[in-house]
């Protein structure tokens, strides 16, 4: 591998994978491999010689298999592997290593598919790149560590490391399996009946290249079967002819690189498609729905001035009340098997009259526990009913069923009655996410329109995002500027808003 003259293999691949992640690493340049000369890079860290890199979970065994190959006790050596778990779960930790006379820098690395907690991946990832920034001779091996009862996630970890090194990076990767028993250590058959299919066929795709990382609580340092799997391990890593070259990952990367940009485009093109369907169903719709209605009726819709919601920290507001930056609840959603209450912060009032008599649905429901209730909005207005948003008209008694909040749980209730009646006072509330919870009643924040949540809250959107950085002060009986400016250019909003949103 001498004359390489690209940048070093292992921190192109590694700053492939932080970049899909968000982060980024500084190139180096290579030098030769596992005997250089002339200058390099700093010493602090030794790293003057190809890596061997030490990739799993967080707690899988990695350390302990980094012990065992510097002539240690997988419990007692350079690397920590329980007092500080949380230091060693988001701090590389590297070495130097001779094997059969070359030298290598073995790197542990942090837990790289432990993901799910974004402040301690942003550590470990930072802490990783700091350590990998002094290296520059590739990758020499990749020992991927796996307890022995691996589960689903090994799938995923595997199509992990394909994705980001490339089909080419198994041909220097080295499964070591960790907490096995004593019989599966001392005998590789029992430990072969062990494994799943998909494991074999994946062992048999890196022509069998696997060992036993000892476990500490079992074995001596002086045991021959930890001096059998440890001299196994060395000397596949010594066979392999030459580091994984920053070549080979390139045209990895590439290959990559254009197929995701291809299926970003694809994706994109199937959006605007199914938009465009979309509207042409709402068009069609429109046009049966007759004429437009006079805008100073379309005015007056949604709900009844002491509609009841909910704030985020549990007090009970009448609508009228509500002001812009609120979080209002929204509906419900399953936290890992908890059910909670889902709050969306109020960007507008799109228009507000307290005094214009106007014609409400009196909605009146009952619940399991025999209490009952009521809601009043007006004809035009989408509420969730039988398991869809669909006009507040088109329930039924007796039939219709709509979803309300019980003890922070949503469920499902039959409506009891539907009457007419007019009250003082309107106003119309728009969140977020597109729903509110009123007078205990899931409900979207839109009428007069054909009910299409989605699209109609994708129109909205560009709304959504000014008020991000400007609030919005509107408090009028006037409809909200963009709402009429999408109202007058019907032509050009495809008909969606031939009837106004409110």
């Amino acid at each position: 591998m001498s004359g390489i003259k690209a940048n070093a293999l292992y921190l192109t691949c590694w700053k492939f994978l932080l970049g899909i992640l968000g982060w980024k690493l500084p190139s180096l340049d290579v030098f030769d491999n596992c005997n250089p000369s002339g200058g390099g890079p700093s010493l602090h860290f030794g790293f003057w010689y190809p890596a061997i890199l030490l990739i799993g979970d967080t707690g899988v065994g990695k350390s302990t298999l980094g012990n065992w190959l510097l002539g240690h006790h997988g419990d007692d050596g350079p690397f920590e592997t329980q007092a500080s778990f949380d230091r060693v779960t988001l701090e590389p930790q590297t070495a130097l290593i001779e094997i059969n006379g070359c030298k290598y820098n073995l790197i542990d690395t942090p837990g790289l598919f432990d993901l799910k907690d974004d402040s301690r991946s942003e550590i470990s990832l930072t802490k990783l790149a700091n350590t990998i920034n002094h290296c520059s001779y590739g990758i020499q091996t990749i020992i991927f560590v796996v307890k022995k009862s691996f589960g689903k996630e090994i799938d995923r970890q595997i199509q992990a490391i394909k994705g980001f090194l490339g089909e080419k990076s198994l041909d220097h990767m080295l499964i070591a399996f960790t907490h096995c028993n004593m019989e599966q250590t001392m005998d590789r058959i029992i430990m072969k009946e062990t494994f799943t299919s998909k494991m074999k066929n994946f062992l048999d795709y890196i022509d069998n290249r696997w060992i036993i990382s000892p476990n500490p609580d079992l074995f001596n340092l002086d045991d021959d079967i930890v001096y059998t799997n440890i001299y196994e391990a060395k000397d596949i890593i010594g066979s392999f002819p030459e580091a994984y070259t920053t070549e080979m990952f390139n045209r990895v990367r590439r290959a990559r690189e254009d197929a995701e940009e291809a299926a970003r485009r694809h994706a994109q093109e199937e959006r605007l498609r199914s938009c465009e369907e979309e509207l042409a169903r709402i068009r069609g719709e429109v046009d049966k729905a007759g004429r437009l209605k006079a805008n100073e009726e379309a005015r007056k819709a949604c709900f009844s001035l002491d509609t009841i919601v909910t704030l985020k920290d549990g007090r009970k507001i009448e609508m009228s009340e509500v002001k812009i930056g609120d979080h209002v609840a929204c509906g419900v959603y399953n936290n890992g098997g908890i059910k909670e209450i889902r709050y969306s912060e109020v960007y507008l009032i799109a228009h507000l009259d307290k005094h214009q008599q106007t014609e409400f649905l009196k909605v009146e429901y009952i619940k399991p526990d025999g209490m009952t209730g009521s809601l009043y909005l007006t004809s035009e207005h989408h509420v969730f009913v039988d398991n869809a948003f669909d006009y507040a008209r088109n329930i039924r008694p007796h039939a219709s069923q709509i979803h309300v909040l019980d003890n922070g749980e949503s469920i499902s209730v039959k409506v009891t009655n539907v009457s007419k009646e007019t009250r003082e006072g309107y106003i119309a509330i728009f969140t977020r996410v597109g729903t509110i919870i009123a007078n205990n009643v899931l409900c979207s924040c839109y009428s007069n329109c054909p009910p299409y949540q989605n699209t109609i809250h994708y129109i909205l959107s560009p709304l959504r995002f000014i008020t991000l950085f400007r609030k919005s002060n509107h408090y009028s009986n006037e409809i909200h500027p963009y709402l009429k400016f999408l109202y007058n250019n019907y032509q050009y909003f495809s008909g969606t808003f031939k009837h106004k949103l409110c």
